[in-house]
């Protein structure tokens, strides 16, 4: 469930957006942040997709360094997006595997709280567990069977954190590039030339 939801999320809903809002080819944009998706994916960490990051948005995308050096910090520390809807689910299947009713209610709950929390999540590896735990107790899912079933997403965790860095580094970059693109600074010429 959070491997579709990822995937929807990035390769969907922000290239839907990209498109919208610049009129962009998103296969180019993909393409060209690739390597940033595959670096951030194998580190699990925003923080140190950064500079490849900027790098890659100025030299094969043409956004200005102006920009992306602001974009690109500001998203690694609030964009966290990829961070929220791994928690929501999580969140979800401990609640339904520990015998806790799951309404209507209770998953809009734990998406408010998914979301507050998830901007303020290091983005360090592993710290999307720590913060997993905090929406659990709120919830108050704290029976034995609720701490198995955290136990069993702790062990299954560093891959998801994985595809959930990738997913928040993709958002940092396609928003980059509508921006740059309303405030005139991206050189559309350098976005559509191809790779060499």
């Amino acid at each position: 469930a959070v491997f579709l939801a990822l995937a929807v999320q990035g390769l969907v809903v922000y290239q839907v957006l990209l498109k919208l809002f610049t009129g962009l080819s998103p296969v180019k944009f993909l393409k060209k942040f690739a390597p940033v998706m595959a670096f951030a994916f194998s580190t699990a960490t925003s923080n140190a997709t950064i500079p490849l990051s900027i790098d890659t948005l100025h030299k094969k995308m043409g956004v200005s360094k102006k920009i992306s050096s602001f974009t690109i910090p500001l998203g690694a520390t609030i964009n966290m997006d990829g961070t929220a809807i791994m928690q929501v689910i999580a969140a979800i299947f401990v609640a339904a595997s520990s015998g806790y009713s799951v309404t209507v209610s209770s998953i809009a709950i734990i998406a408010i709280l998914a979301l507050i929390a998830s901007i303020g999540t290091p983005a360090a590896p592993g710290a999307g567990a720590g913060i997993l735990f905090t929406i659990l107790t709120g919830m108050g899912y704290t029976n034995d069977a609720a701490l198995l079933a955290y136990s069993l997403i702790l062990a299954i965790n560093r891959p998801i954190e994985m595809l959930v860095t990738s997913l928040n580094v993709v958002g940092d970059a396609a928003t980059s590039v509508i921006v740059a693109r309303s405030e005139k600074m991206l050189d559309e010429k350098q976005y559509n030339a191809e790779q060499n």
